[in-house]
């Protein structure tokens, strides 16, 4: 299976921090999962929550409302474990750095709410053609919105849909969405055989999240299931 290391290595070091997918790159994944939210002051920064309380040591303050320099103050490794004091907030650019020189690729999440702004995706798209990375990038969102935006810039951009409900007619959807959909990321309980088939018909990947059970992994890799997203399971085969 294609192992998405979820936030970076997650289950080791503080979810999408340099520490985080520092380790992803010296484990046996093969791409690097990580969100990206915008600054106040327009930089594209990797978090999964709107707000930095959960995983900093600050307050319920919005990343929307905060710039660079201000979440750069915060400590975003200690909530995890004492020996990650010190770890701040990373740019999109700053992991763009990090892997240029190696093979690992990157699944982008776009996040957005409680405000949508109008110019991430341009943003993200830029950062990684500045990297010339774009090869090994996919794109990927619960907001297919925002997706349907990143393929109209780039119409070689490789679109991952993310859902978390059981959908209706699902397949009827993505035929109809005017998308190359390159593959589709639903939660783990609700894939079934057809569905995996269905997509495979169609030249459609499927990567399931959040899995750390190897049991349970075995059974979607034995089902045909192409990409596990994992915060533990990064040498899964």
């Amino acid at each position: 299976m294609f192992i998405m290391a979820h936030r970076g290595a997650s289950g080791f070091a503080p979810e999408n921090t340099m520490a985080a997918f520092k380790k992803a790159l010296e484990s046996d994944a093969d791409c690097i999962e990580l969100d990206v939210r915008l600054t106040k002051d327009g930089v594209p920064v990797v978090i999964h929550d709107s707000h930095i309380k959960r995983t900093s040591n600050g307050g319920k303050q919005f990343i929307h409302d905060l710039t660079l320099a201000e979440l750069k103050t915060y400590d975003f490794g200690a909530w995890f474990s004492p020996e990650y004091t010190g770890e701040r907030i990373p740019t999109l650019e700053e992991v763009l750095q990090l892997i240029q020189s190696c093979e690992m690729q990157l699944n982008i999440e776009i996040k957005n709410g409680p405000i949508i702004p109008d110019d991430l995706e341009e943003k993200v798209l830029d950062l990684v053609y500045k990297y010339n990375v774009n090869h090994r990038v996919m794109y990927s969102s619960f907001d297919h919105m925002r997706l349907q935006k990143i393929y109209a810039l780039d119409r070689t951009a490789k679109i991952g849909l993310v859902f978390h409900i059981n959908l209706i007619n699902l397949f009827s959807y993505v035929d109809r969405i005017g998308i190359d959909v390159f593959s589709i990321h639903p939660n783990y309980f609700y894939i079934t055989s057809d569905m995996v088939q269905q997509a495979h018909n169609r030249g459609i990947k499927v990567n399931t999240y959040t899995l750390d059970d190897p049991a349970w992994a075995k059974k979607y890799k034995d089902m045909g299931v192409d990409g596990l997203i994992t915060n533990r399971l990064l040498n899964f085969n």
